[in-house]
């Protein structure tokens, strides 16, 4: 999209220098087009420009006068290829009327002024223009096609300015990506020392400590109400951008009095205006659906998040939606103004762009946080159909200017949907569908589990997907759709908490048995304690992912009550994947990382440590972590119970891993891990490990500061990274933000996404 923008601009400069050339002849045919000349119908508008010989003459005629030869040239050709190309019609020779052009019969028309001849009143003679008549009509000229390509150039300077921001993500993820690999402690410090002096690191850490980690405001966290607030670096990127638009729509206008279009200031000023917010609405119409889209380009190479992306996408809608309804309220004046309301409104152009409008105006209440989360699937309907709508809607309302110029704003953003959705499908199509060649074709096709834990509140879904090319990391997400259902168009995004290679996806034991017993099926399910069948269809191991899923409304609370409905609470549903997105941060350019997870929120932080663990068995030079500790809060200690035993028993069992786990309802501290603790496999766990899940909440802020004094002490890169409800992230942003404006820069902060 950035260089058709760019060869846009370049391409309106090359214009703006060529009608230059051409205002001359503009201005002097504008004037003319305010004497009523004989032999024409006064409708027949075109047919009066380009065939009255009394019109064309004066024309030519005037030409001469008040326009050089190169702007002779270039206007005439202007008004030659507007005769054919607008009305078919071949524009009167200047030869076939030499004998009234010489200077003895210029020098002998009359002269007038403007307002001297009506436009009721035809005229059967040459008219030649007061010097005051063509400097009017040059000036109007002169002042709208610069109004026209400010209001072009304006709109695409919104590119320049997004551009510029994505730039700097770019760069920063460069940064992340190339930062000094693992060394001596020796030779760290004297890195160390000297990095922190160049002016350079010293404005990066500036920028990290008072912009990129703090919250927006200094006395309460990212939620107001139903509202959620950016980042303090995010809210200064969409305050500059709201800046922007309000300074481009405000300034750059010449109004004068005597303007052949619009004779008072007032009028004029409405027109340019109402002009101006179209067309910057117009130009930031491909930014909302970039930033609205999933395969967005620019979420792999910034390193931010889907979120962050959908927060710009809202802010520059609603600017755009503001923008909308100023152009129409502004032309709304003007009809008023010129006593043609109702005559006006009837033209379908204009019911179009008001019908437009007021899509945009209808999707503005759906992007409010507490709407999105009540009424998700409704919120999703209603938002596809209206930003379709307003699409559309702009597309007709622009339908009456030549050679559609303004749907190059339009079409990128019906490329940028297309492209978009044929990608999600192509995804769908990968992730769990696969043609087996050999020895005989076969389709193999995703399949899926479900088991609902009532003790931990939370459905296991375990998938084994029909593509044996996906390659799971740390920092993924899916949407997950099941097809089958009434709705099965839904689809919902959550993190990939963990993966695995098996024979074959466990089938579960009796199922539909209601004397079978259940009460021991834990919910995280591994060779060692499954109580499942393994049906092995072939030798090769598969990828088995697994998602924790915490059940809510919608979609989430039918898996619950599907599985509810069978005594093992177990069912096989008809699972489609598509993905993956998201990005795996660089956690093995740090050496001590604090995980900090709540609820659900642990998905997010067992892939690392699982990377971590495969990094340190390859060799010391492939990661930088010496300690990781992970803080767990979660509200049912089963939930707790059942990772220790599973997913997260091989990093209980490394020296530099420790863990802390909290439950907000347990009744009092519990402790496991020993022998006869029959949560736990044979031999339990780890002796040397304190595995006690205490009753309530941490205390973040004394962890996240004790947590970046022991990385001072030991001259460590330090991280904290975070998922969880926007409580604990507010609290742990603060207490980083703290440990930062304390002296200790090297200490970076995380939130992965927690609800989306």
């Amino acid at each position: 999209m950035w260089p058709v923008h760019g060869c846009i601009f370049l391409l309106l400069i090359c214009v703006g220098t060529a009608a230059v050339l051409e205002h001359c002849v503009q201005a002097v045919d504008t004037a003319y087009g305010y004497i009523t000349f004989v032999g024409s119908q006064p409708k027949d508008v075109w047919h009066l420009r380009c065939q009255n010989p009394l019109r064309v003459t004066s024309v030519y005629a005037a030409s001469e006068v008040y326009c050089n030869p190169s702007e002779n040239v270039a206007g005439q050709a202007w008004l030659t290829s507007s005769c054919q190309e607008f009305a078919g019609l071949e524009l009167i020779p200047r030869e076939q009327l030499a004998t009234n052009l010489t200077d003895d019969a210029i020098r002998h028309m009359r002269v007038v002024a403007f307002g001297d001849i009506s436009r009721r009143e035809p005229v059967n003679f040459l008219v030649m223009l007061s010097s005051s008549y063509f400097e009017r009509a040059f000036k109007t000229i002169v002042t709208w096609e610069t109004q026209v390509w400010y209001n072009h150039a304006f709109g695409l300077a919104m590119y320049a300015f997004w551009g510029g921001i994505l730039a700097l993500g770019i760069l920063h993820r460069s940064i992340q990506y190339t930062k000094h690999p693992c060394c001596d402690w020796e030779e760290r410090v004297s890195s160390s020392v000297t990095a922190i002096n160049t002016p350079f690191q010293k404005l990066y850490n500036w920028v990290r400590t008072h912009l990129v980690t703090p919250s927006p405001l200094p006395f309460r966290g990212c939620r107001v109400l139903w509202w959620s607030l950016p980042t303090r670096m995010q809210t200064l990127v969409i305050l500059l951008c709201w800046v922007l638009n309000i300074v481009l729509c405000a300034v750059m206008y010449n109004a004068f009095p005597g303007n052949l279009y619009w004779s008072d200031i007032s009028s004029q000023l409405l027109r340019y205006i109402a002009d101006r917010t179209g067309i910057i609405s117009f130009a930031n119409m491909p930014l909302i659906w970039l930033f609205a889209g999933r395969n967005n380009i620019f979420l792999w190479a910034t390193g931010w998040s889907f979120a962050t992306f959908n927060l710009f996408h809202r802010h520059v809608a609603w600017i755009a939606t503001i923008q909308a309804v100023i152009h129409t309220l502004l032309y709304l004046v003007l009809f008023i103004q010129n006593g043609n309301v109702w005559k006006k409104l009837q033209k379908p152009y204009l019911l179009w762009g008001t019908f437009g409008m007021v899509a945009m105006l209808l999707l503005w209440p759906t992007a409010v946080d507490l709407c999105r989360r009540r009424t998700y699937e409704t919120f999703l309907i209603l938002h596809v159909l209206l930003a379709t709508a307003a699409l559309v809607g702009c597309f007709y309302h622009t339908v009456i200017f030549e050679g559609n110029q303004y749907w190059a704003y339009l079409w990128p953003a019906v490329g940028i949907w297309v492209v978009d959705r044929f990608l999600r499908l192509v995804r769908v199509i990968h992730c769990n569908f696969h043609v087996h060649l050999h020895p005989r074709k076969k389709l193999r096709v995703s399949a899926s589990t479900a088991f609902y834990d009532e003790a931990a509140d939370v459905i296991r879904l375990e998938i084994v997907p029909g593509s044996p090319l996906l390659r799971p990391h740390a920092g993924q997400y899916y949407y997950i759709y099941q097809p089958l259902r009434l709705k099965g168009w839904e689809n919902h995004p959550f993190t990939l908490g963990a993966w695995s290679y098996t024979a074959e996806l466990p089938a579960p034991v009796a199922q539909d048995n209601p004397i079978a017993d259940v009460s021991r099926v834990p919910l995280l399910v591994d060779g060692a304690s499954c109580q499942y069948q393994e049906e092995s269809r072939d030798d090769q191991p598969k990828l088995r992912l697994i998602f924790w899923i915490r059940p809510f409304d919608g979609w989430t609370r039918h898996l619950r009550q599907q599985c509810l409905r069978r005594p093992s609470r177990t069912i096989a549903p008809d699972i489609l994947l598509e993905g993956p997105y998201g990005h795996e941060f660089p956690l093995w350019n740090h050496e001590s990382v604090l995980f900090i997870a709540g609820g659900t929120g642990i998905a997010a932080m067992v892939p690392y440590i699982q990377d971590h663990i495969a990094r340190s068995s390859t060799g010391e030079s492939a990661t930088c972590v010496r300690d990781l500790h992970l803080v767990w809060t979660t509200r049912q200690a089963a939930f707790i119970r059942d990772l220790v035993t599973h997913e997260l028993r091989p990093a209980l069992a490394r020296n530099d891993f420790h863990a802390s786990f909290y439950s907000t309802s347990a009744p009092k501290d519990q402790r496991y891990g020993e022998e006869n603790d029959p949560d736990f496999g044979p031999g339990g766990l780890p002796a040397n490990k304190d595995l006690a899940i205490t009753n309530g909440r941490p205390d973040l802020q004394t962890l996240i500061i004790t947590h970046a004094h022991e990385a001072r002490l030991s001259d460590s890169s330090a991280i904290v990274i975070i998922c969880g409800p926007p409580a604990m992230a507010d609290e742990a942003r603060a207490a980083v933000h703290l440990a930062m404006r304390q002296g200790y820069r090297d200490l970076h902060y995380v939130e992965e996404s927690f609800s989306w």
